[in-house]
């Protein structure tokens, strides 16, 4: 669908849809008997205001990264690929990395989607700050994401190394502490 409305239709008129982010999951969780939506073709939406960000779903983190840094705001935590849909990263509960952060989905403050009838409906964390962590991440069950308010911080930057042939009985004997050892760790 190119618009809103358009997306409104054809889920109103499909009796099974399974939304489509990038497609980069490595589940089957975007197989389906029934119809594959992407909302990458929606219109790109992005509005930065205070410590926070209001995005069209099908925006993609390199995106989003790009314009909050130019803007001096960043997203606390980030998938590691720039390529994959903010709206489709947060549905599927990707991590990004580091004990202190949380996934990806606690920076959604907010979200608007398509119900299986076609209406749009939205949430917020203010509202119910218990319930509405359970929408966040719930693989599309619970309609198609449109939009999402994302919390931010002030920009910063960040240097990566790497590690390689680290002997796995060393991670396995230190795992906590390696884990721990920076913002964000991956192995």
């Amino acid at each position: 669908p190119a618009t809103l409305s358009e997306l409104r239709r054809i889920v109103a008129r499909s009796p099974k849809v399974r939304a489509l982010g990038t497609g980069h999951s490595f589940s089957q969780i975007a197989d389906t008997t029934g119809d594959l939506i992407s909302v990458s073709g929606l219109p790109r939406y992005m509005e930065i205001d205070g410590d926070a960000v209001t995005i069209s779903a099908g925006l993609r983190y390199g995106e989003l990264a790009a314009e909050l840094d130019q803007a001096g705001r960043a997203l606390r935590n980030l998938g590691s690929l720039p390529h994959i849909s903010v709206a489709g990263a947060c549905a599927t509960g990707t991590h990004g990395s580091g004990d202190a952060n949380g996934i990806l989905a606690t920076s959604v403050r907010a979200w608007e989607m398509v119900t299986a009838d076609g209406d749009v409906i939205t949430a917020d964390r203010a509202t119910d700050p218990e319930g509405f962590a359970g929408t966040v991440v719930a693989l599309g069950s619970l309609g198609i994401v449109t939009r999402l308010t994302l919390d931010t911080v002030p920009s910063f930057g960040i240097r990566q190394y790497v590690y390689e042939d680290l002997p796995r009985e060393q991670v396995t004997q230190h795992f906590e502490e390696i884990s721990a050892a920076a913002y964000s760790v991956s192995l």
